[in-house]
This record gives structure tokens, sequence and C-alpha cells, in this order.
């Protein structure tokens, strides 16, 4: 049985590690070698103890990734509405239970847990578990703050900067990277990054690490970079984080186009050695 009754303290959850190792055999014969491989484990998330959805995510950073994952979901605002992100209680092993985590609210934050995800939300997607079209369509912004145009050459300094920090993607090629970025004289500055073997997962790690410091939505123009295809849920947890450009380095699906363009933001794809690709909005001329 767990508990989820009360704030546990800040002792470590025992987390698993962010990559296992796992013997494998070359397709040309070669002889057989340990080879690193990407985490890939639930998370179950609870909100004043009722289960409200379970992702696959690699281990690491639990309270930056649930915090941005609510945050995605509406059920947050900011860190006000936040008392407490714990590990349940594993009575059995007298332990905090690494893979079940709780979000405690603050008094007077309105939540019905009938809104819970109806499915697993899996690594390769955000969204899964929505119910209805329109939950994709409420509370996306109408207008994000602009970001400043530094140009090509800065964004794609800024992508190298990403990869060099990706050290679980070094190692195991089997994860996805995320970034926020601000101006910083002629160049992009990289304020976090995260890693993760989903890029939602990714996305969400960095921008819940600023609610938690305070900073939701944020203050500053800011960017988010992505190692992969900008999809939906990309454009929407940034809309609602005030992220005015997103680029990845992959193509937008069509619903991330058009959902730049509702709500104003800069959207950036195929960002590669020869540019990429500026899909929205189409009236401004800035790039990311």
């Amino acid at each position: 049985p767990l508990s989820c009754a009360r704030p546990m303290d800040s002792s470590p959850a025992g987390e698993s590690a962010a990559w296992q190792p796992f013997l494998a055999a070359p397709l040309d014969g070669g002889p057989v070698r340990v080879e690193p491989v990407v985490a890939e484990e639930p998370l179950e998330i609870r909100v004043r103890g009722a289960v409200f959805a379970v992702l696959l995510r690699t281990p690491g950073r639990e309270r930056d990734l649930i915090a941005g994952f609510l945050a995605a979901e509406r059920v947050i605002r900011g860190s006000e509405d936040l008392s407490a992100v714990e590990p349940c209680y594993d009575a059995e092993r007298s332990a905090p239970a690494p893979h079940v985590w709780n979000a405690s609210l603050a008094e007077g934050v309105a939540f019905d847990p009938r809104h819970a995800r109806a499915l697993t939300v899996g690594s390769a997607c955000g969204l899964c578990g929505t119910r209805v079209l329109e939950d994709l369509r409420v509370g996306l912004p109408r207008t994000v703050a602009p970001t400043p145009d530094l140009g090509v050459s800065a964004l794609r300094e800024a992508f190298q900067e990403l990869q060099r920090r990706q050290t679980l993607f070094s190692r195991t090629a089997g994860c996805h990277g995320a970034a926020l970025v601000q101006a910083d004289g002629s160049a992009w500055r990289l304020l976090d990054h995260a890693e993760d073997v989903g890029r939602h997962n990714a996305t969400d790690k960095v921008l819940g690490a600023r609610l938690l410091a305070g900073d939701y939505p944020l203050e500053q123009p800011t960017g988010l970079l992505v190692s992969g295809r900008v999809s939906y849920e990309i454009v929407q947890k940034a809309a609602l984080a005030g992220v005015g450009a997103v680029a990845g380095v992959g193509m937008p699906t069509s619903l991330a186009v058009a959902a730049a363009r509702a709500c104003g933001l800069s959207l950036r794809g195929f960002v590669r050695d020869a540019g990429g690709l500026h899909y929205a909005p189409l009236h401004d001329e800035a790039l990311l």
C-alpha cells in the first residue's frame, strides 16, 4: 500500500539510472558487446492522492516534470498553486516509491479527478489520453510575447550548444533534448536544458523548473529548442508558458503550425547547417 496523505521530506526517492547496460550483437556478426540504452520507466502522477496520469519517461527531475505537466494540463497556473510534489510512501518497503508521486495543491485550488488522463502517456505521445478534440483548443493563449531576432547563425549556435550538453544522448543515442534560451547580446544564452526519452517530457522538465522557481509564465522573451520534430503539444506547452518562439531540428506538424499561427508564436523547423524553415507567424519576418 502507498500513502500520499502527507508530504515527504527531501530525501532521495531511490530513482533509477537514466540509462541501463544491455548486451547487443552487431548485425555484421561481430562480437557481442555491452551497449548503454536510455531508460524508459513509468511515472504515476497523483493529484491530492487521486491518480491523474501515467507518464513513460526517463528518470530524473521528477518535480520539474510533474510541475510542467500539470501546468500544461491546466491543473495549476503557477508555483503558488503547488504546496508539495513528493514521492508517495511504500509502507511495505518503508521507503519512498520512486515511480509514484503525488502533487499536493494549495488550499483553494480547484481540482476534479474526473479530468484525469484516460490512458498512459507514452514517450512518443504527449497527448495520449486526451478525451476530446476540444481539449486541444481550450486555454491556448491568443498572443505571446515576441522574441528578439538574432538571426539564423545564432540559432544554429544555440542548437550546437544544446547538442554539446546532451550527455545522455551522447552515451545512448536514444533520447531527446529541450532547452530554454534568452537573447544575450548577439547570441542565445541557454537558461536550462533537459533530456528525456520523450521530447514533450524534456520540455515539461525545463518549463516545470521555471514554474517551481516562480517564473511562470516566463517574464522575459524566451525561446524553446527541441531536438526532434515540433508537434502540437510542444507549441501548446510553450505558449502556455509565455515562450514566444519554438525551433526544432525536425519538421513541424500541421497542427503545430496552425497552433503557432493562432497564438502568434514564431515557429522554425528543420534547423540544420543550411538554416531552416520559418512557418509562423507568416506576417512576421523575425526568425527565432
